[in-house]
């Protein structure tokens, strides 16, 4: 899997819970989700089949993960 690849949007999601984030609300076809520790909120569309590479990056920034840590956690899971 390349770098910049989008993700399968339930895989997003099985990792973020795997984090022990929680759903929030949804807005304007926004999920909102809170992970620990994070002091943003993490958004993506679910509605979305794949969440496109750069939604992942900020994301994955936010939240204080690797893109490699991620990468081979969805080697693993998905």
């Amino acid at each position: 899997m390349g770098n910049n690849r989008p993700i399968k949007t339930k895989c997003w999601i099985k990792f973020l819970e795997f984090k022990n984030c929680k759903y929030i609300s949804t807005e304007a076809s926004h999920d909102k989700w809170k992970c620990p520790g994070c002091l943003r909120s993490i958004i993506h569309r679910q509605k979305d089949k794949e969440i496109p590479a750069f939604h992942i990056n900020s994301n994955l920034i936010t939240m204080g993960i690797s893109k490699a840590e991620f990468l081979e956690w969805i080697k693993e899971n998905c």
